[in-house]
């Protein structure tokens, strides 16, 4: 049998390379060896322009073939947000003004229009970091070393900021009463949480980011909402923080940490994110994406009874598996730390690496 689940990283030290892709074509700041931070630019792109038609004449109540006696403005002008465009004549003086900051493209038959200019798209590093690659246009391929911890879920933010451990233990229930004024700045992490209230204190905190085991599913438009990432390492619901990643977390507390909540994709490798930077002078390997299930891999059960519970694959069972629930499904013998060996589907298993 040569079946590959999915891989997830919960890696102490491995050598970490990521590529960041402008949305557009722009310009790339660094260097190919270039030493960078998380706030760096390392590179930038204009965000697409946008335009909007302004009536002037209609604004201004004057025939069109007047409005060139009330224009304060011609064609190729920047203007900033407010600055006036036209303006009346008379005691009222209507007044047309600029919707943002761009400019004056184009006087038309008693209307403007004006080209809106979006604020540069700008690239950061996320974390301490080596430049590697650049494609000179769109694309920085940088490369550290350090712990890597995947996720399932993230509400798209990205930060970077010292861990600190909150809630006591791996299925700590993330309170408001856990929060206060020393956590500010920090990364958090929790087991679970299932009120919104200790996300918006968190807020309020201006923390740098949370790291969860499980989180309710009715909170999830509120974390999208937030302003700084979260990432949920187990899943939707009350769920511990799984051993392997919370050991990892714990013996790293007091360490900066890089959040890239980026949900995961449905095509190729990209998952939310930790990476607490480490610098070695031994080369670490590149972890690997694929890695077929075999006797003696490390893997986690991802769906109940035993959710969340790490072991190693005793032997893949050439014959199909019945269970409780009326399944019948091909699987694999777990040695399971805590409960045993069992037998799991092997659509319930996922290699941790």
């Amino acid at each position: 049998m040569n079946y590959k689940p999915p891989v997830t990283h919960v890696l102490p030290l491995t050598t970490i390379h990521r590529e960041w892709v402008l949305p557009t074509p722009g310009t790339i700041i660094v260097r190919v060896n270039e030493q960078v931070y998380p706030h760096d630019i390392v590179a930038e792109a204009e965000r697409p322009v946008r335009h909007v038609i302004l009536d002037v004449a209609r604004a201004l109540n004057v025939p069109a073939d007047l409005v060139s006696r009330h224009l304060l403005c011609e064609v190729g002008d920047r203007l900033t947000a407010g600055d006036r465009i036209a303006m009346g004549k008379g005691w009222l003086k209507r007044t047309v003004r600029a919707p943002d900051n761009g400019r004056v493209v184009a006087i038309s038959e008693g209307r403007v229009l004006f080209e809106v200019l979006g604020k540069p798209y700008e690239l950061q590093a996320h974390f301490p970091c080596t430049v590697v690659d650049t494609d000179g246009v769109q694309k920085v391929t940088v490369e550290t070393t350090g712990s890597l911890i995947q996720g399932v879920w993230g509400n798209g933010k990205r930060d970077f900021g010292v861990l600190k451990m909150v809630a006591g233990g791996a299925g700590g229930l993330m309170t408001p009463d856990v929060l206060d004024i020393d956590l500010r700045g920090c990364v958090l992490v929790a087991g679970s949480c299932n009120q919104a209230a200790p996300l918006h204190q968190a807020t309020e905190l201006n923390v740098r980011g949370l790291i969860l085991g499980g989180l309710s599913a009715g909170l999830i438009s509120v974390a999208r909402r937030l302003d700084y990432p979260l990432l949920v390492l187990e899943g939707f619901g009350e769920f511990a923080i799984n051993q392997a990643a919370y050991e990892l977390l714990k013996s790293n507390e007091g360490k900066e940490a890089s959040l890239d909540g980026t949900p995961p994709q449905s095509y190729g490798y990209q998952r939310p994110e930790i990476i607490i930077p480490i610098s070695s002078t031994r080369f670490q390997d590149i972890p690997e994406e694929v890695v077929p299930l075999s006797p003696g891999v490390r893997v986690r059960v991802v769906r109940q009874p035993h959710m969340g519970d790490v072991g190693v694959v005793r032997e893949l069972l050439t014959r199909a598996v019945s269970y409780p629930n009326g399944n019948i499904a091909r699987s694999a013998r777990l040695d399971l730390e805590g409960a045993g060996s069992v037998s799991v589907p092997l659509a319930n298993i996922e290699v941790i690496q």
